[in-house]
């Protein structure tokens, strides 16, 4: 597969995801910021709450270019496009969750870390249970079938994404200091 700029922004976004979800994790367990894990707590929602706006609208426009491929006799395809659009629906909801439970906190201060830890573990949940489990399972549909043009339309890729998220990522760095540096290493993820 030809790996366009565009496809390879998207895989360094998902990537950074990945390490804030996992130190937003560790924060819910006292390994990252013990002392304080607010500050990190609303750094990491922030930057999810970006990164996952990004991922939810590439998403959609994943399945409106897949879609046209699925024959309606092609009854694998059609249930993996099914399964995306169930699982974009299970993440918009729980990021929902995850921002009210974020402002909430912000607002209210630290009367409010019980409720926000709660509903960080319910959508950890349902990103660890119901997103990563499944992901890529269209892979070999759009290594088959997306031309560099539909890899430039899913990223829409602007520089205002892109800064804003960097300046985001950079916030979670500075919460939680060192910690991103000492997570093991994860592969890029195949495909997106």
């Amino acid at each position: 597969m030809n790996i366009t700029a565009a496809h390879e922004r998207v895989r360094q976004e998902r990537m950074r995801m990945s390490m804030v979800r996992r130190t937003l994790g560790a924060a819910l367990e006292g390994e990252a910021a013990a002392d304080n894990p607010v500050p990190v707590y609303l750094a990491c929602s922030d930057y999810l709450k970006h990164a996952l706006d990004r991922l939810h609208a590439q998403d959609h426009r994943l399945w409106e270019r897949l879609n046209p491929h699925a024959g309606p006799d092609d009854v694998v395809f059609r249930d993996k496009l099914d399964k995306l659009k169930f699982r974009l629906a299970a993440s918009e909801q729980a990021l929902a969750g995850l921002v009210i439970a974020r402002d909430t906190l912000r607002d209210r201060g630290a009367s409010e870390r019980e409720g926000f830890e709660d509903e960080a573990r319910r959508f950890l949940d349902v990103f660890l249970n119901i997103l990563s489990a499944s992901r890529h399972s269209t892979l070999a549909e759009e290594e088959a079938k997306f031309a560099d043009s539909d890899w430039d339309y899913v990223a829409d890729n602007t520089a205002d994404a892109h800064a804003e998220e960097v300046r985001l990522f950079g916030e979670v760095e500075k919460a939680a200091p060192g910690f991103m540096d000492s997570l093991p290493p994860i592969a890029p993820p195949p495909g997106h």
